[in-house]
């Protein structure tokens, strides 16, 4: 029954998070907004909202270890695997923008999760969590990012976005009222579904004696995922290579510099000192993908990248069950 009560949380939230996306894209398209913008902002944003629900329910309750494990957890699925279907299904070009500015980006931001939550090595002070202080810096960061990212969309040429979908609620189809009532219910959808899965998820580590930590990581932040995964995969399919990259680099640095920045001010996050190692992951696999696209004069993720970065992710669940 708990597992159930999680699936049914992560299928709620999945539907409210389609919709959000379509309903999004739809308005975007109405103002013709590049697609590179619409993979970072809007896709990047709205299917990050499941991660966004979950937290600020994990902090509400005190499950921090929960909330942080959700983003580490999503961060790592987003590289790891979407990235790694995407490009056994077929390889793509990452965007110039995004090679030389967001993958940076994206490094400095798991990079600053080590930093401000190891004070117990870097100051010497007997504290290893994440404060509200943290927090201002992250949404400080998320503030620069986002004006950065509207400003070069803005001035850049605008494209179409090409859409697979030709049913009557594909987002060229729907109408401005429409889009907002696919919003509205899609946020409704996400809030109650990250409530649906927070209480199936302690219900489950309580049950079979896995911490929540753990919970977060393999079950939680993969979930809480799909529909990175389910949105990269319809643009995979429809030749968008920019929206893919957009969706996960911007929802990566979504879920630490907004998700982590707001669950901060709610209650401070311990970084648990065995979440180090998943933090060190996360700056690797960053560091990976970026020397790939950097080390390859068409900056091409290709299919030997994507079983290598799929590889990554199943040593760490591993390592993770077994922790």
């Amino acid at each position: 029954m708990d597992f159930l009560i999680v699936v049914c949380g992560l299928g709620l939230a999945i539907f409210g998070a389609q919709l959000l996306v379509k309903g999004g894209i739809a308005i975007a398209k109405k103002f013709n907004i590049s697609t590179l913008l619409i993979g970072i902002v809007i896709v990047g944003f709205g299917s990050s909202t499941p991660e966004l629900t979950v937290n600020i329910s994990s902090a509400l309750n005190g499950k921090t270890d929960l909330a942080l494990g959700n983003v580490l957890g999503s961060n790592l699925f987003n590289i790891c695997v979407i990235l790694g279907v995407v490009a056994l299904m077929s390889p793509f070009i990452v965007n110039k923008q995004c090679a030389e500015k967001d993958l940076i980006i994206c490094f400095y931001s798991a990079l600053l999760v080590g930093v401000c939550g190891n004070e117990i090595y870097i100051d010497h002070i007997n504290f290893h969590e994440l404060f509200p202080s943290h927090g201002i810096i992250f949404l400080c960061f998320f503030s620069i990012f986002m004006y950065y990212n509207i400003r070069a969309a803005i001035g850049s040429s605008k494209d179409e976005v090409t859409e697979p979908a030709t049913d009557d609620i594909s987002p060229s189809n729907l109408s401005p009222q429409k889009a907002v009532i696919f919003i509205a219910i899609g946020l409704m959808g996400l809030v109650y579904g990250g409530d649906l899965i927070v209480e199936g998820a302690e219900a489950v580590a309580k049950s079979i004696g896995i911490s929540e930590r753990v919970i977060g990581l393999t079950i939680v932040g993969p979930g809480t995922s799909l529909p990175e995964l389910i949105a990269s995969i319809v643009a995979a399919r429809s030749n968008n290579a920019d929206m893919v990259i957009g969706n996960v680099i911007g929802s990566n640095i979504f879920n630490i510099f907004l998700i982590l920045g707001v669950t901060t001010f709610i209650k401070p996050v311990p970084l648990d000192l065995a979440l180090n190692y998943v933090v060190i992951i996360n700056i690797a696999v960053v560091i990976i993908l970026s020397l790939a696209v950097w080390l390859n004069p068409r900056r091409m993720i290709n299919r030997s990248m994507g079983v290598l970065l799929l590889a990554i992710y199943a040593a760490y669940i591993i390592h993770s069950l077994r922790v």
